[in-house]
């Protein structure tokens, strides 16, 4: 027999809310984040209401994601690159329909190394997965940070569970993202992009977990990375 909890889940599971109200909880997650991560590391008050302002902050792979808009009101000067001509398009029109100050530009990473810009905060949100060169990432970000600044990353932990999670329910189950978009082995546990940060000259300073309710539908910062988790480097 089925338990309350059970049936709940496989209700969910069969019906599952859109991917727009799940993402949107998920950012509201990591925007808590990495207003906390940049506050203790910069020395700022917790109740300053503008906690970033004169920060120069980069968002890589910005894709459609309003997590820069947000960030925008607490006082940072934000670029976001996404070579994803759609995806920018889309995040700028949310981005001016909130009255966020953002400088949209279609641009990898990389192709800001030729410009003279660097950044106080670069965001780096769930692109480790995307199965690229996780090293060569890092040290491009590296490239871009000024020097006392971190760069802030969310990632998928490489374990059975997060393989269940993100993968085989995000994928095959809920459809939120394209069959075959995630590979395992691209996948990143804490430990693992400790040593690739330090390679590159960085520190892993912070990790927290990310925990996925699935009953709920749900994201929470927790102590232990079950599935993601939120990452601080800084420059050793």
């Amino acid at each position: 027999m089925c338990t309350m909890s059970g049936r709940k889940i496989l209700k969910t599971l069969l019906n599952p809310p859109a991917r727009d109200k799940v993402y949107k909880r998920y950012n509201r997650t990591r925007q808590h984040y990495i207003l906390q991560a940049a506050s203790k590391h910069f020395s700022m008050r917790d109740d300053d209401p503008a906690p970033l302002f004169g920060k120069k902050l980069l968002d890589v792979g910005c894709g459609d994601s309003t997590i820069g808009e947000f960030l925008a009101l607490s006082g940072a000067e934000i670029t976001a690159v996404d070579p994803n001509g759609e995806c920018l398009a889309r995040a700028q029109t949310s981005a001016e329909a909130y009255g966020a100050p953002v400088t949209f530009i279609r641009s990898r990473a990389e192709d800001m190394l030729n410009s003279l810009s660097r950044f106080d905060v670069i965001l780096a949100l769930d692109l480790l997965e995307e199965g690229g060169d996780a090293g060569k990432l890092l040290w491009v970000l590296k490239q871009l940070l000024n020097p006392g600044g971190l760069i802030v990353i969310s990632a998928i932990n490489r374990t059975p569970k997060a393989w269940l999670v993100h993968k085989f329910l995000s994928e095959y189950v809920y459809g939120r993202v394209p069959r075959g978009s995630r590979r395992y082995r691209a996948f990143f546990t804490p430990q693992q992009l400790g040593k690739l940060a330090k390679q590159q000259g960085l520190e892993l300073a912070n990790v927290q977990g990310l925990s996925f309710d699935v009953d709920s539908q749900t994201w929470a910062l927790t102590p232990q990375a079950d599935t993601r988790y939120m990452a601080m480097l800084t420059l050793r």
